[in-house]
């Protein structure tokens, strides 16, 4: 299995638009441009998802389904899952993970929580994986993730694509 760890783009802090809460944070016009960037960058280099989630906060939806258009996989939809919400546990993501078919996972999180997520796939309890807003870390697992089963295999920022 293939994990495609990605942190939302850039969103509108609270108290702008009229936001008050963190939950209800839209994409900035930057962070609309570099979601649309990632879905481009993933079809020019050939990586097909076979799911794709996100954290059910705005933020992260819309970053995921701005990536949907360059991605031209007509059965891929967006599916929110609290498993990648802030403050959730590795061990309930690896569980989630488990009931998914498929080979190759988006997936669009929050930092710090995407990067300890990948920090528990690789195994370093102190590893600090800094993962730039719609920056990737691409972890493979083989069969199954969990902790201390994956391999980072690239991490990038927008500044690649």
């Amino acid at each position: 299995m293939e994990l495609y760890l990605i942190r939302h783009a850039e969103a509108a802090p609270v108290g702008e638009k009229g936001v008050e809460d963190d939950t209800e944070r839209p994409l900035t016009k930057k962070g609309e441009t570099q979601s649309e960037k990632l879905g481009k960058f993933f079809k020019e280099h050939g990586l097909v998802l076979d799911k794709l989630f996100a954290s059910p906060l705005v933020r992260a939806r819309q970053t995921a389904e701005l990536m949907l258009p360059a991605l031209r996989q007509s059965k891929l939809a967006v599916e929110t899952t609290d498993a990648l919400m802030p403050g959730a546990k590795p061990r309930k993501l690896a569980k989630f993970l488990q009931s998914v078919q498929g080979e190759r996972i988006g997936m669009v999180g929050h930092l710090p929580h995407i990067a300890v997520w990948a920090a528990w796939l690789i195994g370093g309890k102190k590893a600090q994986i800094d993962i730039a807003k719609a920056g990737v870390a691409c972890i493979a697992c083989g069969e199954m993730p969990g902790k201390a089963l994956g391999t980072l295999q690239w991490l990038i920022t927008p500044e690649w694509f």
